[in-house]
């Protein structure tokens, strides 16, 4: 047998006994164990007479007989003086009367726990403990049994039956021990408040949760608020109050300060427990620390958000539709660029979203064709291009939807990259513009351009090129198809301003060619019928059109450099015929007087052609120094009072040998006293040129010369009846090298002019000549008498 000893005891442990279920059993045996000690304190007779007592109770001996255990006394050997109930008879060995504890147990160690308690009973030391026998349990009381002088007689024991007791409890600890093992996995205590004693029980758990050890807390339903956050303080006395009045269940969600300060979450259910008359007595319920929990869901709802902000924020229109064709997940972006309505989006059916995009797109069966492809294969990425039947232009992107390894649905994301593949196309344009501009036959090249943007900036294109300050309609070009038309320009255009008009129900923009500030001609624009042009068409316009201007300047510079290449050589042509006649007049002369072939009389003459061309020789020479001077700027002028009267009379008596030659006839009129600070030196220069052109071009006819003042201004009229010069020379015979006749039938450098309006400018003056073919012309220098500070 194997037993378990607890030594206690006062008397109140068997008050626990009482507490089982044994009060009335209790006091029958105690009064029995007085009995005992008188029988064995007055001898035989005396047991006698207390057996037929005994006997005469039959109540009691059939307690005893019925008793779920054994009741016995033994003397101080351990003999069995008195014994009865179950155990007694369904022991191995019948107890009976008159045998000892050991027969019964079967051993005489010592230290067996009957045994020893029954000896340490013996001793005065009452003894309680659970036992085990016949593969029952029973709880053991053993006394001391007295005389009624107070010797120990012997011992008086009970047994009970605990083994249906024990495995309740047993089963009842691993129930608690399953709870407490659960609460602490699930982070989850339990509480129950005495109301009327105010007293509040914790779990284990619930002491943990809160960061105290297990007795800590106080105990109180106000030690309970001590723990509970400042802030959330009224609302949980709310809810516990709340329950109270209405004797309902409750739930609530409130922060603890722990031991440690840090802050809890805890969710807590709990019920009212009301007694038979309704009033609440109790509270009980259990605590979930949801700390983490709500940690976890407040990271989980900002990363939310922050995708819901991030979907909302991206430029492109996101959808993601699972594998069974609902749609899960879609952004504004993505309807308004397919500009599907509010109330179709909200069915989140992805059929009726594809059939009602399907008519937007240029070829909407390519574009069903490889969506159900992607859809029937789910495992898929994909890139590719939608073009659109108003012009625009998606990106479209789509990848598997993956949750773990489990492809969930499909991602298709939409970026609208029509200004991109506008810039694109129009950097492309701009790019084969600049190749065919770059030309220097800029008509022909100009037209190449306005094929090129037909179609791609309208239906039309005409150009217009400014001479004279006058257009000239270069071109227009028009679309295939499309009827004839020949638009205005445009008034804004001539004033160098860019615009967009409309003509009739066409939108048009007109763009100036601006060359050095100058407009220079024009690009006009005509739209088709559906195109509205808008500020980017017209700066791209603006754009082509610099482009072009840059290539009419080129064209222009290309024209002037060959135009003074061939000055140069015209130059060069005229230099070497005008050095080469006074050369050789001069060298036959030169000959004919060494040879002495000359008669006296016409050594005279002889000399006086050598001084002539010696003198044209000078003159030429001096004509290129002054042009290298002011074309250089280093011409400077020596100012004194000059009476511009005598300096042209001096002028034209230099001259006189070839007026004779020229047969013309000139007067010379004076008004005024036409006075003035000049430079005498290049002012005669004036006046020289001025009259060597008269006589050169007067063809032998008459020409005057008048000099005149009026208040201060000094006039110069030179004015012949020769070939005179054509309109489209006038603004050009003053450029260097410029003439307005062939060099084979007048000489000269084409200088003399230049010089003139050279040197009078410098004097602070004017020069402007009028003339008409044929009818001569007239040169007039106005000078202010004056010099100007």
């Amino acid at each position: 047998m194997r037993g378990k000893v607890t030594r206690k005891e006062q008397t109140h442990k068997r008050a626990r006994l009482h507490s089982i279920g044994r009060p009335a059993l209790e006091n029958r045996l105690h009064w029995a164990n007085q009995g005992l000690k008188t029988f064995h304190g007055h001898g035989d007779l005396l047991m006698t007479q207390q057996s037929r007592r005994f006997e005469g109770d039959r109540h009691v001996r059939m307690l005893f007989r019925q008793l779920p255990g054994a009741v016995w006394t033994t003397d101080r050997d351990l003999r069995l003086t008195y014994v009865a109930g179950r155990l007694a008879r369904n022991v191995s060995v019948h107890a009976k009367p008159g045998m000892s504890v050991f027969d019964v147990l079967g051993t005489r160690e010592p230290t067996n726990p009957v045994i020893a308690c029954h000896r340490a009973a013996i001793a005065g030391e009452p003894q309680s403990f659970e036992y085990e026998f016949n593969g029952r349990w029973y709880k053991v009381f053993v006394e001391q049994l007295t005389t009624d002088n107070g010797d120990a007689a012997g011992c008086i024991a009970s047994a009970f039956d605990i083994t249906d007791q024990r495995a309740t409890q047993e089963r009842l600890a691993r129930s608690e021990a399953l709870l407490a093992q659960a609460q602490r996995v699930a982070h989850i205590g339990s509480f129950e408040w005495d109301i009327a004693k105010n007293s509040v029980v914790w779990s284990d758990e619930l002491h943990r949760i809160y960061g105290l050890e297990p007795g800590q807390f106080g105990g109180t339903y106000e030690a309970f608020l001590e723990r509970v956050h400042p802030d959330d303080l009224e609302r949980t006395k709310s809810s516990v109050f709340d329950a109270l009045r209405n004797g309902l269940p409750f739930v609530y969600d409130h922060r603890i300060i722990r031991a440690d300060g840090s802050v809890g979450v805890l969710h807590t259910r709990g019920d009212v427990i009301a007694d038979k008359d309704g009033q609440a007595v109790r509270v009980a319920g259990c605590c979930w620390d949801v700390t983490k929990l709500r940690e976890t869901m407040d990271n989980l709802q900002r990363a939310r958000s922050l995708l819901e902000a991030t979907i909302e924020a991206t430029a492109d229109g996101l959808l993601v539709v699972n594998r069974e064709g609902r749609v899960t997940t879609r952004n504004q972006r993505f309807l308004s660029l397919w500009r599907i309505p509010p109330d179709l989006a909200a069915e989140n059916d992805d059929e009726k979203l594809l059939a009602y995009v399907c008519d937007q797109l240029e070829n909407p069966d390519q574009f069903m064709s490889s969506t159900r492809d992607l859809y029937d294969h789910p495992e898929r990425e994909s890139v590719d291009v939608l073009h659109f039947n108003d012009g625009r232009v998606f990106e479209r992107y789509s990848r598997p939807q993956r949750i773990g390894m489990l492809i969930d649905g499909r991602v298709w994301s939409f970026r609208d990259v029509t200004e991109r593949e506008k810039l694109l196309r129009r950097a492309l344009f701009l790019a084969d513009a600049t190749r065919l501009l770059s030309s220097l036959d800029v008509e022909p090249a100009l037209d190449s351009v306005a094929h090129l943007a037909v179609p791609f900036m309208g239906d039309g294109c005409a150009i217009d090129l400014l001479g004279n300050g006058q257009p000239r309609r270069l071109l227009v070009v028009s679309r295939e198809g499309m009827e004839a038309f020949s638009p205005e320009l445009h008034s804004s255009v001539m004033a160098g301003h860019s615009t967009i008009y409309t003509m009739g129900a066409r939108s048009c923009m007109a763009v100036p060619l601006v060359v050095k500030g100058a407009v220079a001609g024009a690009m006009t624009f005509i739209g088709s019928r559906m195109r509205r042009y808008n500020e980017q068409d017209l700066e791209f316009a603006e754009t082509l059109a610099r482009r072009a201007a840059l290539a009419v300047e080129n064209a222009r510079l290309y024209r002037g450099v060959q135009e003074a290449l061939q000055s140069r050589d015209e130059f060069l042509a005229i230099a070497a015929h005008e050095i080469r006649g006074p050369i050789t007049s001069v060298h036959m002369a030169v000959q004919g007087l060494q040879k002495g072939k000359v008669s006296a009389a016409a050594a005279p003459r002889i000399l006086e052609i050598i001084e002539r061309e010696d003198r044209r020789l000078a003159r030429f020479v001096d004509e290129l120094l002054d042009l290298g001077r002011m074309q250089s700027g280093q011409m400077h002028f020596n100012f004194e009072e000059v009476d511009l009267g005598d300096v042209v009379r001096e002028a034209a008596g230099a001259l006189s040998p070839d007026l004779a030659r020229s047969g013309s006839a000139f007067s010379i009129s004076t008004e005024g006293r036409p006075v003035g600070q000049w430079d005498r030196f290049r002012l005669e220069q004036v006046a020289t040129n001025l009259l060597s052109n008269a006589i050169k071009f007067g063809a032998g006819k008459p020409f005057a010369v008048a000099v005149r003042e009026h208040e201060g201004l000094a006039t110069l009229e030179v004015q012949d009846h020769g070939i005179g010069i054509p309109p489209g020379m006038l603004n050009r015979i003053f450029d260097p090298f410029e003439r307005a006749v062939s060099v084979r039938n007048y000489g000269g450098l084409g200088l003399g002019l230049f010089i003139v309006r050279t040197i009078v400018e410098g004097l602070g003056g004017t020069v402007r000549v009028e003339s008409k073919p044929n009818a001569g012309s007239t040169f007039t220098v106005e000078l202010q008498a004056e010099r100007n500070s």
